[in-house]
């Protein structure tokens, strides 16, 4: 007993058994296929070589720091241009006078005295009562104002401060700290505000 088929045929049970059997095979085989894709967790260790990978489908990001080898060097790139050196330009303006009342640098001179250097203004005398104690005289309008005191450079790296006059009455008292006589080019920069 089957079904009536348009056109007089049956449909039997084996024919639809048949027609079901076919299209699981042509279409749905692949789709069962497809659904059981294998991961890699079920890839034993060692058993996918380099022949079972499509060449140039890896990155670098693939392989672990260091695997990779470094490629070369490149070149080093062009650098400024190799002109000449361009002009020197204008001298600038004179600045405004400072307001400092007085400055100066006082070195050992080659005779082995203390002396102000030429650019100095204000201070006009300096003498050496003891080793390592400078008096300095107190410009006009200077009054009561402490100088600041610095090293001049040199070899020795001498510390200069301001003492309370004990050689020097009237002046200014500077004593050079480390007791070590500065040679001749050494002293210090005074200058008052």
């Amino acid at each position: 007993m089957g079904l009536k088929r348009p056109g007089g045929r049956r449909l039997t049970y084996a024919n639809v058994t048949s027609t079901i059997a076919l299209v699981i095979a042509v279409g749905g085989g692949s789709a069962f296929a497809a659904s059981r894709l294998i991961t890699g967790h079920e890839i034993a260790k060692g058993t996918i070589t380099a022949a079972n990978i499509k060449s140039h489908s890896l990155l670098a990001s693939n392989f672990k720091r260091g695997q990779l080898p470094r490629g070369p060097v490149g070149a080093t790139g062009a650098t400024g241009g190799t002109g000449a050196t361009g002009a020197t330009g204008a001298t600038g303006a004179t600045g405004a006078a400072g307001s400092a009342i007085a400055y100066g640098t006082m070195v050992i001179n080659g005779a082995g005295n203390p002396a102000f250097g030429a650019s100095t203004v204000g201070f006009s005398t300096v003498t050496e009562p003891q080793a390592n104690v400078f008096c300095v005289g107190i410009p006009p309008g200077a009054g009561s104002i402490q100088p600041v005191i610095s090293d001049a450079g040199g070899n020795n790296n001498a510390v200069f401060s301001l003492a309370s006059p004990q050689q020097c009455s009237g002046e200014y008292e500077v004593v050079q700290e480390s007791g070590v006589p500065i040679s001749s080019g050494e002293g210090f920069v005074i200058m008052i505000p």
